[in-house]
């Protein structure tokens, strides 16, 4: 079950390499719809069937998007649908063990973006090909242990919040995806060539790190609080991302950019599991289809919108702070 589920990931990470290509505008628009219909479908789906079953078919749309005629719409289909299957695979466990499972598994989502350039990004749907076949094949192969009965938190997080908080999230992360080369080219820092290295290695190895890291740190801290400190310190690493002047700089930057933003997507799709604890995999589907708006919000945006970072990172944090328990008056 892990290894089909890491696979799964690993080839998402592959084929999220799409969302930062000059792609044309009805291209993009299908890639946006597909991921937002497959996350809000499997949801239910998951909750009704079990994870298996829409993992399968997430995969399959994932192999099968290089033989379509409308590869990005496929493309965004199986991306939605095997993020929130892998991810539902995770059982609910007590003390933010949860997320800590999924900062682990989604640790191989940058790993997919690391390796991905080495084939060609103009080659994404036949880069996921292969190993989206693998997993294909260790899914079917594996049993996939019944789910545990649904236990819910004392508190539970209103999933609206989250909604609201992954839309945030993922316009700061596309929006650095695919702003800031060209802020850097414009800027002077970095020749396109640099600046496209920087952030084709920076910023996923600062993402790989940094879900290490909290993986390890949600054993003891609570899970809105790691997404709290997380949310400031985007805030600070955009600040770092835009001050930065040389490519030494650009390098740490985009590092300390990347293990900034890493604990908030598995952490809050862990959150949004135990908001819906009858319909986890609903939950994160809604999560995750708000999340791609907030990527389609950022592409339909000038490269200039780079400057609105440090302010968008700020909101969520507001958000997130927003989450937490208040005091009552006595």
């Amino acid at each position: 079950m892990k290894l089909a589920a890491g696979l799964a990931i690993l080839a998402c990470g592959f084929a999220a390499t799409w969302l930062c290509l000059p792609l044309a505008p009805t291209g993009f628009l299908a890639l946006g719809i597909g991921l937002a219909a497959g996350a809000l479908a499997a949801g239910p789906l998951i909750d009704r069937l079990r994870p298996k079953p829409v993992l399968v078919a997430g995969l399959v749309a994932l192999g099968a998007a290089s033989g379509t005629r409308f590869p990005a719409g496929a493309l965004g289909l199986g991306i939605g649908m095997t993020l929130v299957a892998a991810n539902a695979l995770v059982p609910a466990a007590p003390r933010g063990g949860r997320a800590a499972a999924l900062n682990l598994l989604n640790l191989l989502l940058p790993v997919g973006a690391v390796f991905n350039p080495a084939f060609g990004v103009a080659n994404v749907p036949v880069a996921t090909l292969p190993i989206a076949a693998v997993a294909l094949a260790f899914a079917l192969w594996m049993r996939m242990p019944a789910p545990p009965e649904p236990t819910a938190p004392e508190k539970r997080p209103a999933i609206s919040l989250l909604a609201v908080l992954l839309f945030l999230y993922a316009a700061c992360e596309a929006g650095t995806w695919n702003w800031l080369a060209e802020y850097w080219r414009v800027t002077r820092v970095l020749d396109r060539e640099t600046a496209w290295q920087v952030l084709c290695y920076g910023v996923p190895l600062g993402l790989i790190a940094g879900r290490a890291w909290s993986a390890r740190l949600l054993a003891s801290v609570a899970p809105l609080r790691v997404v709290q400190v997380a949310s400031l310190a985007m805030a600070l690493a955009a600040g770092l991302l835009l001050l930065a002047r040389s490519p030494s700089a650009s390098w740490v930057a985009a590092f300390v950019a990347g293990a900034a933003m890493a604990p908030v997507l598995p952490t809050v799709l862990a959150m949004a599991g135990e908001a819906l604890p009858r319909w986890p995999a609903t939950g994160m589907g809604i999560a995750l289809a708000a999340g791609s708006l907030g990527v389609w919000a950022v592409r339909s945006s000038p490269p200039r919108g780079m400057l609105a970072l440090p302010a968008v990172s700020l909101a969520m944090a507001l958000v997130a702070w927003a989450m937490g328990p208040r005091k009552r008056a006595e």
